[in-house]
């Protein structure tokens, strides 16, 4: 086992129990037959945040070719899988015997942590990019759209108001699939 198989396992366990709190969440609402239609929009949240966790993994490996790791190289690589691991388990709460309104209400009454912890997603890319590529962010398409992702998150965090929320969440589910159409289809 090289180092980067080592290194990544870590990695594989974080991402594997955001996807599992996000799949479980989805499975026991749809289980338990709530009318979920005002709440549409967090399904919207959660599925881009699914989509962020393959999409992590799947730029991991990217990071393959790094020749000496360090501590610190590590603990980067690692913060953008637990911060998308703290935002799976925010969007969805613990008491899930809720119908949509209710859903929507309870998002909306903690949205503020989630929104922050959104907007620490971009930084902690480019600090990953630095510690790892040691290479600063580049005026270009990559770097425009996660700071796009950065500006998301401030409507987000200062609007309680249901339709900000849901045009949030579009609009950032519709950014990760262009970021990944345009940049990452395929692997490097």
């Amino acid at each position: 086992m090289d180092e980067f198989e080592y290194i990544s396992v870590l990695l594989s366990i974080l991402i594997g129990l955001g996807v599992t709190q996000l799949l479980s969440g989805i499975a026991r609402l749809i289980r338990d037959g709530r009318a979920l239609a005002p709440a549409w929009w967090i399904f919207v949240v959660t599925a881009t945040l699914l989509l962020g966790n393959l999409q992590v993994w799947w730029i991991a490996f990217a990071w393959r070719g790094v020749q000496e790791w360090t501590f610190f190289s590590y603990v980067t690589f690692m913060i953008q899988p637990v911060l998308l691991y703290l935002l799976a388990y925010l969007v969805l709460p613990a008491d899930l015997h809720l119908d949509g309104e209710a859903l929507a209400r309870a998002f909306i009454a903690k949205r503020k942590p989630f929104y922050v912890i959104v907007a620490l997603v971009p930084p902690a890319t480019f600090l990953q990019q630095w510690m790892l590529a040691h290479a600063a962010p580049q005026p270009d398409l990559d770097t425009a759209l996660r700071l796009a992702w950065f500006a998301l998150a401030l409507p987000g965090y200062l609007s309680s108001r249901v339709h900000v929320q849901a045009a949030v969440a579009t609009a950032s589910f519709l950014l990760l699939l262009a970021y990944i159409s345009l940049l990452f289809l395929r692997i490097h």
